[in-house]
């Protein structure tokens, strides 16, 4: 119930577009001066941009005050891995983690890859080895605009968990209209919602779980957030809720947080935190949680 009431509210704002938020920026002057306000309009005609200033109060600023824009490429990417290794008295145990991703973004269309990938090994003295954990996702979205606040969508996505006793691979496809609610240089937060297909499959107990191996239509709804507070610490944070009708109502959320923190500013050297929790009714077991630490570089 708490999970339908909050995917109804997030629903709720996605369906009124219009709804604003305050956005606080920061404009640098040809003179290299920096003025901290609360951005109330930018007119692309004229190239003016007003802000309210917290001393100085409101003010217009023309695009030959401001020091002009450095252009964003339109390819941006970056990879991390962990490795953690442990030996004492014959007992061994070996963990490793990977995380990539790539963005384009133009005027007229955005795409971005995702992948991961996470194992842990061990072995005790006089035993086999044993697979803890072997788990591992990639994603494909494509967003086009079709409006100021508004944008189609298609996605498909994969993940698998090798220990899985049924669900091994779970595949889905979804696309509907996503809903840019906060575009600025330092938060972006979109809602996106439409329907979905999703297939679940192998495992050893697949052949005795009705559900196994069958594809199911659903729905699904993503929110996804990500803050920039300062220029050394990024913060994402993705809920993904999908629901699919096969017998009865089977949920699925996956929820991913990540921190990230550039030691030097400017840099493109970081350390990450990555936290993710997958809920997937149609799997045995239904509950997985992978917490990462990992060190990585945009480029």
């Amino acid at each position: 119930m708490h999970r339908f009431l909050a995917s109804a509210g997030l629903l709720s704002l996605a369906m009124h577009p219009s709804i604003s938020w305050a956005e606080t920026v920061t404009l640098t002057l040809r003179n290299g001066d920096s003025l901290h306000g609360e951005l109330i309009e930018r007119n692309p005609d004229d190239g003016t941009t007003v802000l309210e200033h917290p001393q100085l109060g409101r003010l217009k600023l023309s695009a030959e005050q401001l020091k002009p824009a450095e252009t964003k490429p339109l390819w941006t990417s970056s990879v991390s891995a962990g490795l953690i290794g442990n030996e004492k008295d014959g007992d061994s145990s070996l963990s490793i983690s990977f995380n990539g991703n790539s963005r384009y973004q133009d005027e007229q269309q955005k795409l971005s890859l995702d992948g991961s990938f996470n194992a842990s090994k061990s072995k005790d003295s006089g035993e086999p080895l044993s697979i803890d954990s072997e788990k591992g996702s990639a994603q494909v979205r494509y967003d086009k605009p079709i409006g100021s606040n508004l944008d189609l969508f298609a996605l498909s996505s994969y993940q698998f968990n090798g220990t899985n006793d049924s669900g091994v691979n779970t595949v889905l496809a979804n696309v509907g209209l996503a809903f840019p609610l906060i575009k600025s240089d330092t938060t972006e937060f979109t809602l996106s919602i439409g329907p979905s297909a999703q297939w679940s499959g192998g495992g050893k107990d697949c052949s005795s779980d009705a559900t196994c191996g069958h594809t199911y239509g659903g729905a699904s709804l993503t929110a996804d957030l990500g803050w920039k507070p300062w220029p050394s610490l990024r913060l994402g944070l993705q809920n993904q809720f999908t629901t699919v009708w096969a017998s009865e109502v089977q949920p699925a959320n996956t929820l991913t947080a990540e921190v990230r923190y550039y030691p030097v500013i400017n840099s493109k050297l970081f350390t990450t935190l990555r936290i993710q929790s997958v809920y997937q009714s149609l799997s045995a077991p239904k509950l997985n949680n992978t917490i990462t630490a990992q060190v990585g570089a945009d480029f």
